[in-house]
């Protein structure tokens, strides 16, 4: 009966092309944004949901989140808390752009350093200590409810790190393609494996901060010195935006503003900056 009330009021107050629009944008949000049905897509089908989604919705991205950059590890310094935006591909404004902290200083982090780089026992890291208490305090991390859940927890990170190591960091992609593993069993942070790589917010300065899904992978990148990994954008700050807009819509790095100039060798940006515009070489920070 509220549904019936408030199409009502819509169609009074505001039209019926209103009605009509936002029932579409219902429809598509409620019955065919599901995960349990968008994880099966083919990544191109994907793709072109999240063009039609950016649409439909407000304050929506022209980036495609199902595009991942590509991005230097060692270039995401700091991560967001469980607070900050997470929603793929949204815009906005306002004061959230602030970190929580340095992703190096990290229960994480420090632990796979620890392990990896110390050769120190799973049981000596912060990270074991953490999940053990919790779990003895009847208040589990929700992927080691159980004692033989903890053991594997810390068994899958030491074969992660091993299988970086000796065959390189692949994408979602690239494991959705494989027949050896499938990335469907371990997304628990996204509607499809595509989206699922490492995410980042992008603040109005450009600054990439961690957030989502990844930290063990961040962690295992940093660790490993992989040169670039994909990363997925999740929110950016509405002044970010802001330089995505005027690029594409300048026809000359001339017109552009200073600020858009100082960012032309962004990794996100890096899809609609024409080639002939960027500086002869990339240092190793966005501007």
């Amino acid at each position: 009966m509220n549904l019936i009330r408030r199409s009502r009021r819509i169609l009074r107050e505001d039209g019926l092309s209103s009605l009509l629009w936002r029932s579409i944008r219902f429809g598509w949000t409620t019955l065919v944004w599901r995960r349990e049905l968008v994880q099966w897509l083919p990544v191109w089908a994907l793709e072109f949901a999240f063009e039609v989604r950016s649409r439909l919705l407000s304050r929506m991205s022209d980036a495609n989140p199902a595009r991942p950059i590509r991005v230097d590890p060692d270039e995401i310094e700091y991560y967001h808390g469980s607070d900050d935006p997470w929603r793929l591909g949204r815009v906005l404004d306002g004061d959230w752009d602030e970190p929580e902290g340095r992703f190096e200083e990290t229960t994480v982090y420090r632990s796979l350093e620890a392990r990896f780089l110390e050769g120190a026992d799973w049981g000596e890291t912060e990270l074991y200590a953490e999940y053990r208490d919790r779990l003895e305090r009847g208040d589990p991390y929700w992927r080691c409810s159980t004692e033989a859940e903890l053991e594997v927890y810390f068994r899958e990170i030491d074969a992660l790190y091993e299988t970086v190591a000796e065959d390189g960091y692949r994408s979602q992609r690239e494991l959705l393609a494989s027949e050896d593993a499938d990335p469907r069993d371990a997304n628990t942070d996204a509607v499809h494996p595509a989206v699922q790589e490492v995410g980042v917010n992008v603040y109005r300065d450009g600054e990439l901060v961690k957030k989502g899904a990844g930290f063990h992978r961040l962690a295992i990148a940093k660790l490993l010195e992989v040169d670039e990994i994909p990363v997925t954008v999740r929110v950016r700050h509405a002044d970010w935006q802001a330089i995505r807009d005027e690029l594409r819509a300048t026809s000359s790095p001339d017109e552009l503003s200073d600020r858009a100039r100082s960012h032309l060798n962004h990794p996100d940006l890096r899809t609609i900056v024409p080639e002939g515009w960027r500086e002869p070489t990339r240092s190793t920070q966005y501007d």
